[in-house]
């Protein structure tokens, strides 16, 4: 029992600082694109002069770049599936875990941490089976053809 305990600490503790770095990581990066594209606006100096380089095809990567997206509609549905499996394997693996033990205290903890995990694998699995679905009524995507960015 101590042993799970230590180990859901130190996987917590883990997850905290891997948060915490990703997103000072992500801060300054976004803080550097914005430092650069504010330059970028300083050098036109009137407006013809921004319409037009707005208008060409750097102009037009600039601006896609300054969007806010998260990503395409299947890079969002096949990290909910890579999450979902993921999650799913591990409260797989806490119920065969707790097979091997003796202590009735651990088995009860492997078992609830086992189906919450298994649960909210499942979630994740069954959310990127509707996102799937959805996209491809709605038309935002369709097999073979090429993907859109959406914000």
């Amino acid at each position: 029992m101590p042993e799970v305990v230590v180990a859901i600490i130190f996987g917590v503790f883990g997850w905290i600082v891997w948060v915490i770095t990703t997103n000072i990581r992500r801060s300054k990066t976004a803080r550097a694109v914005a430092d650069l594209h504010a330059k970028l606006l300083d050098r036109c100096s009137n407006n013809n002069e921004l319409l037009m380089y707005l208008e060409s095809e750097s102009g037009r990567r600039f601006l896609e770049s300054a969007t806010t997206g998260g990503g395409t509609p299947l890079t969002r549905i096949l990290n909910a599936v890579q999450a979902g499996a993921v999650l799913l394997l591990f409260g797989i693996a806490m119920v065969i875990v707790r097979l091997a033990l003796q202590d009735t205290d651990a088995q009860n903890v492997l078992v609830v941490l086992g189906a919450a995990a298994l649960s909210i694998g499942a979630g994740f699995l069954v959310s990127a089976a509707i996102s799937y679905t959805l996209c491809k009524s709605w038309g935002i995507w369709r097999p073979g053809e090429t993907l859109r960015q959406t914000t």
